[in-house]
């Protein structure tokens, strides 16, 4: 059992290792990078972007243009937290300094303690988000030898006033994890419906659609949204999933069966209804896409599209679920979601179901 603070591509980094999993997280954003199985060393499920990210206080105007004018792209890695906001912030928010996401995944996280024991590890860090009047502090745990780490999130409103607020677990995947026609990705998932408006240079699936997950409206005939099809040289496509509501908890799992490892999330569905679900393949031309990432988002939130707070709010309601949350003034939320990640078989199909024993995940495969 070992928790070190390292320095890695010259970012500051947390790392916790149960003698099974190991698990890091950046200082800069908070964003998890690295999630890694003694078994299938070296294959990290997370998305690494091809550009080298720097730590978003580092961002300044002389290296703006070469980050597509985002901080958080600067620093962008793997799992980030997205909290006042999920998605772009309006004009007017965007003028006042708001990037994509809101604060947290550009915030400066910071260590508060951690514990390592012969049988059990964790650390807390926290943030606080001056602009949102947000504080968000954050418990990673396992247990030694454990497939499982559980993380539990307090967040608390700094105002005097209660506060309307959207939050996404934004967990990317990518190569060489994420492989066409490989790798394959299951949900607890009923309604869904495609992005609104024009999402990609390139789309796959008609706007604005509804349609029941996996069977996506693509716009050459039905998609099977498991996986992104090796024929689809590029695309770039955004979808909402709503989880089972006669659930407890939902969940979302990506297996590689050909590089033998599987990735899952769990967490409590009253918490987060929706799966947001991105795709990006080679379709982005800008800085600093330049068309080269190949990305899949899983992005469990209490919202079901990428979008400012003041759209969230006016929408109010979609597909019967409601498409934010309130915090009272002075008060407290407490999240928990759990990570797996296993080894798995050649001959896996995927997750046909998990469920909890406790407060352990248990995962049926296909």
């Amino acid at each position: 059992m070992k928790f070190r603070t390292l320095q890695q591509q010259r970012r500051s980094v947390w790392t916790l290792d149960n003698d099974c999993v190991t698990l890091g997280m950046m200082a800069g954003g908070g964003h998890v990078c690295t999630l890694l199985h003694k078994d299938v060393p070296g294959l990290n499920p997370l998305w690494a972007p091809r550009w080298r990210p720097i730590e978003p206080w580092q961002y300044t105007k002389k290296n703006a243009a070469q980050f597509g004018n985002s901080r958080l792209l600067a620093s962008i890695a793997g799992h980030n937290p997205c909290l006042a906001g999920f998605g772009e912030p309006s004009s007017e928010e965007k003028s006042a300094g708001l990037d994509c996401h809101y604060e947290a995944p550009v915030a400066r996280w910071h260590l508060l303690s951690h514990h390592v024991g012969p049988h059990a590890a964790s650390f807390t860090t926290l943030t606080v988000l001056p602009v949102a009047q947000l504080c968000l502090a954050r418990t990673i745990s396992t247990r030694r030898g454990s497939a499982v780490l559980q993380v539990k999130e307090t967040l608390a409103n700094l105002a005097r006033h209660d506060l309307p607020f959207t939050m996404c677990q934004h967990v990317s995947f990518g190569a060489p994890f994420l492989e066409k026609g490989v790798t394959v990705f299951d949900m607890p998932a009923t309604k869904g419906h495609t992005f609104p408006g024009e999402f990609g240079r390139v789309q796959r699936l008609k706007k604005d659609t509804a349609f029941a997950w996996p069977h996506g409206p693509g716009v050459k005939g039905p998609v099977d949204l498991r996986m992104i099809a090796k024929q689809q040289r590029v695309s770039s496509d955004f979808t909402t999933q709503l989880m089972n509501p006669r659930q407890e908890y939902a969940w979302f799992s990506a297996a590689n069966p050909a590089r033998g490892l599987l990735l899952a999330y769990v967490w409590r569905r009253a918490d987060y209804p929706w799966i947001g679900n991105w795709e990006e393949n080679f379709c982005r031309l800008q800085r600093p896409w330049a068309g080269k990432e190949l990305v899949r988002g899983m992005e469990f939130a209490n919202t079901p599209f990428p979008t400012s707070v003041r759209n969230a709010v006016d929408q109010g309601t979609f597909h019967g679920e409601r498409t934010y949350r309130w915090l009272s003034a002075r008060g407290t939320l407490t999240f928990e979601y759990w990570i797996v990640l296993q080894p798995i078989a050649a001959d896996c199909h995927g997750v046909r179901t998990i469920t909890m024993a406790g407060t352990t995940p248990v995962v049926t495969l296909l």
